[in-house]
């Protein structure tokens, strides 16, 4: 099966993901936020959680980070040059990628007046009938918390998760957000002007070319690449093992993303 497949042409491959994965990443909300007609309270209230997921995002590469391994013998060999410092620096480069990004969050939510704490239900899992007491993740943001938190450098994080699959889970998120910042920016014309928008233009000036510019599109491609690698790596005789707990993954964070996206009209 992965023979002659790498882990992620396997898993992107899969008939029984390509409709989940269609949803994650081709929402309602991504559709409007191209447009220019999403509603601003609806962008405060997901950006308010997205932030969150950030700052859980920052401890996740940190316990990935625990787990790698740099080589003790090199045979000559550049350590600079090895599987393991490429991922070192994938990682260091996810945590200052995140550090960047919770700055940018909040100087453009100064620049159009967007709420970083908005309250509210944004995501399908929640009760849609109520808010909450105050500020904090809603259900889906929780549990992305939890995934996250599960990778943490020990004593608090899970000791049977390994550094495959959380290259599986940043692989997932990043290329399920690319894709789907993609198709948002997709769905309007060329020549769309910002001034009709209801959120000023914070989206399709400042948000969408983030989410979807070359250097992001690099980061993903390094996060396939570092994944594919160490899969391959791995002892031939677990093969069928890491195959099943990847792809179960893959679908965990699928649901997750299609979940993360707040319903609208």
């Amino acid at each position: 099966m992965m023979a002659k497949q790498s882990v992620t042409e396997y898993l992107l491959s899969s008939p029984e993901v390509a409709d989940l994965y269609k949803r994650a990443t081709e929402s309602q909300f991504l559709s409007l936020a191209g447009q220019g007609q999403l509603p601003p309270d609806v962008l405060c209230q997901w950006l308010s959680q997205d932030r969150l997921y950030a700052q859980a995002y920052i401890r996740f590469a940190g316990g990935l980070i625990s787990r790698v391994k740099l080589p003790t013998t090199l045979d000559g060999q550049d350590i600079t040059k090895t599987l393991q410092w490429r991922i070192l620096s994938l990682l260091q480069n996810a945590m200052a990628g995140v550090t960047r990004e919770l700055k940018f969050f909040q100087e453009t939510a100064k620049k159009y007046e967007l709420d970083l704490e908005a309250l509210g239900p944004v995501a399908e899992g929640d009760n849609l009938s109520k808010k909450s007491a105050g500020f904090g993740p809603n259900k889906v943001t929780k549990d992305y918390i939890d995934l996250f938190d599960s990778f943490s450098a020990q004593p608090h994080g899970n000791l049977s998760r390994t550094l495959l699959d959380g290259l599986v889970v940043l692989w997932t998120t990043e290329k399920a957000y690319l894709d789907a910042w993609t198709y948002a920016k997709q769905q309007a014309s060329e020549n769309a002007n910002t001034k009709g928008d209801l959120d000023g233009g914070a989206l399709r000036k400042e948000f969408i070319p983030n989410w979807t510019s070359e250097e992001f599109q690099a980061f993903v491609k390094e996060c396939q690449e570092c994944l594919d690698a160490y899969a391959a790596s791995q002892d031939e005789d677990t093969e069928e093992v890491a195959a099943a707990s990847s792809m179960a993954i893959f679908k965990k964070v699928l649901v997750l993303e299609e979940s993360f996206w707040p319903m609208v009209a």
